[in-house]
Order: structure tokens, then C-alpha cells, then sequence
């Protein structure tokens, strides 16, 4: 794990929502990036997806972003090794314009 990363939370959607990632806590973390092979998303969008491994942490979730740099990685699923709540492997896809 020897990639710093930050985590944050989407917003919960209401009216009076200001769109801004919230960000978890703590926030930074360390961890470890695995590429996937290349995909294409069902709607032709293009998307690089990645194995994220870390620490547990409690708040992420499907709903958490992790960022790399300038690269954001947004969770699409979690699990929790061996339900030992210490190590996490998380499903993410990042959006290619």
C-alpha cells in the first residue's frame, strides 16, 4: 500500500445539497492501485477500472470517491477481506473524457 490517496463521500442528494464531496475521516489514506484490463461501459462510455486494496475503513462505501493524484476513482464495490474489518478490496471505475 504505498499509494496516498484521499477519500470522500458523494453528497446526499436534497434540495439544499451543494453537490461537493464530503470528505471521510479521516480523509487520507494509503493504498494500493491495480489496473484492470481495459472496458467499455453498456452506453459506449469509455472507463479504466482498478482493484484498490487498503486498511479498512469503516465509511467507505459504494457512495465513496478515492482520489489519486488527479485521477478520480469512484467505488462501485467493497468487500471486506474475510469480514475482519482490516483489510478492504474495492471495486473502482474512473471515467475517460
Amino acid at each position: 500500500m504505498n499509494r496516498p490517496v484521499t477519500l470522500a463521500q458523494s453528497p446526499v442528494t436534497t434540495d439544499d445539497a451543494d453537490g461537493f464531496f464530503e470528505p471521510l475521516t479521516p480523509s487520507n489514506w494509503w493504498a494500493a492501485i491495480q489496473p484492470l484490463p481495459p472496458a467499455t461501459a453498456g452506453d459506449g462510455t469509455r472507463v479504466i477500472a482498478s482493484l484498490v486494496t487498503m486498511r479498512y475503513h469503516p465509511q467507505v462505501t459504494v457512495d465513496t470517491r478515492v482520489r489519486y493524484g488527479t485521477r478520480d476513482l469512484f467505488v462501485k464495490g467493497v468487500q471486506n477481506v474475510n469480514e475482519e474489518d482490516r483489510e478492504m478490496v474495492l471495486y473502482c471505475e474512473e471515467v475517460i473524457p
